[in-house]
């Protein structure tokens, strides 16, 4: 068995803040998980994250509050509560020193969502929107996956890919696959470049053993809002665009608070970019 490397090390701890995001985790009890005394540990994390564990934690919980203002109807209040701030104003003050924006100008943005741009909570002058499209509610079972992640710019996220072939490929997994999706956890609106998380995604039994660096992660299933996109997968954010900014306002749904799936319906192996289909799934309460 292959040793797991001090970035893989860092990366399962990622995951598991991400999985306890609402909870107050000890700095020693990941140290713990990391073999590492909690100085080094620290010192590891903040070096390959760049930032804290507990201000690793504290943007998450502020990039989710800016998709519950946008894409829900909670009180600000409810919001600031789930972000783990006791009062409205303290999380006002941290909402704006990271969007520039105070909570009840944020959430006045969702109707030009079409237009702000990716990486900056601005609208721009020269956007176009875009096309028109179909959007379908569907319902979806769990869907069990080993997953392997990426951290950086979206466009860039094929090692991803590549490190889950070189496992999945040996087990003829990628010959003939179900499912092979992607999961993209954060808005590039509102979210460095650097720090975007992105899982490539293969559906695999439920008894498989997966191994590091790769995860085994369970797709919640429920209701999804879902449209098809076609064309290079540069071009997928404009769909997402107009789903979020277009359908779903008139829509009456709710987002739930989990990320959207891209599930690649055919492979740029052997189909032109243009003729590319990627059906997008976000999910719904």
């Amino acid at each position: 068995m292959a040793k797991v490397t001090i970035r893989e090390l860092i990366a399962q701890s990622q995951l598991y803040i991400e999985a306890h995001m609402d909870d107050s985790i000890p700095l020693d009890v990941l140290a713990a998980q990391s073999g590492y005394s909690t100085f080094h540990f620290h010192s590891l994390f903040t070096g390959i994250v760049g930032e804290g564990v507990k201000e690793y934690q504290r943007r998450l919980k502020l990039q989710r509050a800016a998709m519950q203002l946008l894409f829900s109807a909670r009180p600000v209040i409810d919001v600031a509560l789930d972000a783990g701030y006791e009062s409205q104003e303290g999380f006002s003050r941290a909402f704006k020193k990271r969007f520039s924006h105070s909570p009840l100008q944020f959430r006045k943005l969702q109707n030009r969502y079409n237009f702000l741009s990716e990486g900056q909570l601005m609208t721009t002058n020269d956007a176009t929107p875009p096309k028109k499209i179909d959007v379908c509610i569907k319902e979806f079972a769990p869907i069990p996956v080993a997953a392997s992640r990426y951290v950086g710019p979206y466009e860039d996220c094929g090692p991803a890919f590549t490190t889950l072939f070189s496992w999945a490929g040996p087990l003829g997994l990628w010959e003939h696959p179900e499912v092979i999706l992607g999961i993209s956890y954060d808005d590039p609106r509102i979210t460095p470049a650097e720090k975007l998380r992105y899982d490539a995604c293969i559906k695999i039994a439920e008894n498989t053993d997966v191994p590091a660096p790769l995860q085994k992660l369970t797709i919640a299933g429920g209701r999804y809002a879902c449209a098809i996109h076609k064309g290079s997968y540069l071009t997928i954010s404009r769909t997402y665009t107009t789903m979020l900014g277009e359908w779903f306002p008139e829509s009456g749904e709710e987002l739930a608070n989990r990320p959207p799936l891209e599930v690649y319906v055919n492979s740029p192996e052997d189909t032109p970019e243009e003729e590319l289909l990627t059906e997008l799934r976000v999910p719904l309460e």
